[in-house]
């Protein structure tokens, strides 16, 4: 099974806080075998980190704040995902609601979304999806620069 990774910072460059050297730094010192990271190119100065950007869902959707990215990244990301599987989000879910920085959760037939808000176009269209949208109120940790997923430790279970 060939996976690939095109969000964390394992899978960024560009912007304020990474240089693209680190993606090639990561490939020689961590065992990505079966596993193939993409760089994307991250342009707006909204979009600081990958996790603020973009999120993977569990059924194979993603998503994403199109003008986050310069052009080659996002025909990358609808190559990788599939046009289809690509979920346009708005300023107000990137910026304000830090939608891309929630948690996808897959549990037997359930997928689960935890996040801080979600505007009521997306949170309609996410469900009718089949995802279940769990809030959890977060704003006071928007002070940090991040949202849930920026407190949570994945261990890959």
């Amino acid at each position: 099974q060939h996976r690939h990774i095109s969000s964390g910072i394992n899978a960024e460059y560009g912007g304020f806080r990474s240089e693209k050297r680190s993606l090639e730094t990561v490939k020689e010192n961590l065992d990505f075998t079966g596993t193939e990271l993409h760089p994307l190119h991250l342009v707006s100065d909204k979009c600081y980190h990958l996790d603020t950007a973009m999120l993977n869902l569990s059924q194979g959707h993603a998503l994403v704040f199109t003008p986050a990215f310069d052009k080659e990244s996002l025909d990358l990301i609808k190559e990788v995902n599939g046009e289809g599987n690509i979920i346009e989000i708005s300023e107000e879910d990137c910026v304000q609601n830090f939608v891309p920085n929630a948690i996808p959760v897959h549990s037997g037939d359930k997928h689960y979304i935890v996040g801080m808000a979600f505007s009521p176009e997306l949170r309609k269209r996410l469900e009718s999806l089949g995802y279940e949208i769990i809030i959890v109120p977060y704003q006071e940790f928007l002070k940090s620069g991040g949202s849930i997923r920026c407190s949570v430790l994945d261990i890959g279970i």
